[in-house]
């Protein structure tokens, strides 16, 4: 298991935890915004009509960009863990 300290010893952590929140929030508004389109709520002001609209028009390219900063996100955090861990290797230990 990986102490709080080898954790945050990649910033790659901290982008791609970031990055996949960003992602998880983007797609429930997504989904949210049809249903909103479909049947609004009876208090539904004319802003949250508005709103998803522009998630369903720009939602599925707001989610590609996102996944698409996500990937090499992953790829940099594996590469530089892995680096870090031959770095450890290497170093005696006390």
């Amino acid at each position: 298991m990986a102490r709080k300290g080898d954790v945050l010893a990649n910033p790659f952590h901290l982008v791609l935890l970031g990055l996949a929140g960003l992602f998880v929030a983007t797609s429930l508004a997504y989904l949210v915004s049809g249903s909103i389109l479909d049947s609004p709520p009876a208090g539904a002001s004319d802003a949250s009509r508005r709103a998803a609209l522009w998630f369903d028009r720009h939602g599925p390219r707001l989610l590609a960009a996102e996944l698409a900063l996500m990937l090499p996100a992953a790829a940099l955090l594996v590469a530089f863990d892995r680096r870090m861990g031959r770095a450890r290797r290497r170093k005696p230990r006390r």
